[in-house]
């Protein structure tokens, strides 16, 4: 037996310990981080790569494991420079809706994508998971509401 551990392990791994900080997974036991893990797709995205356009049809969120990519709008320009450990589109695990904003790599990035559909054939089987996911998410949610609201 081999003392060796492979790369797709380590990789596994580290994007586990990235997924413990993301606030839209707040409160999953060890296990169901494998569990969303394997409901996600890896993705890379290059230097200048856009990510997806404003108005573009939201199937999936988009999980930032390593560089960094820029949020713009259209007539404001750059609104956020998104870093490891952050998502965008977690709006689309609620509801099918055109994105509101324009995405794209400011340098090489690696990322999970968790398609919406497969999010949900999941959680059929996994009901804590999609109860514990959508209750974060609802929060994430509500928090921008009242922060949009504040700034008026």
């Amino acid at each position: 037996m081999s003392g060796r551990v492979s790369e797709k392990v380590i990789a596994r791994a580290k994007a586990v310990q990235i997924l413990k900080k993301i606030p839209c997974f707040n409160g999953l036991l060890e296990d169901e981080y494998f569990k969303v893990l394997g409901m996600c797709t890896s993705a890379a995205a290059r230097d200048g790569d856009v990510l997806f356009k404003q108005g573009d049809p939201g199937k999936s969120m988009f999980i930032l494991l390593s560089g960094e990519m820029q949020i713009k709008v259209d007539g404001v320009g750059v609104v956020h420079t998104m870093r490891a450990g952050e998502v965008v589109g977690e709006i689309s695990l609620v509801k099918h809706v055109k994105r509101t904003a324009t995405v794209m790599a400011a340098q090489d990035c690696v990322l999970l994508q968790l398609y919406a559909e497969i999010f949900h054939e999941v959680i059929k089987k996994q009901p804590r998971i999609g109860y514990v996911i959508m209750r974060n998410v609802a929060r994430i949610l509500a928090d921008r509401l009242v922060q949009t609201n504040k700034s008026r």
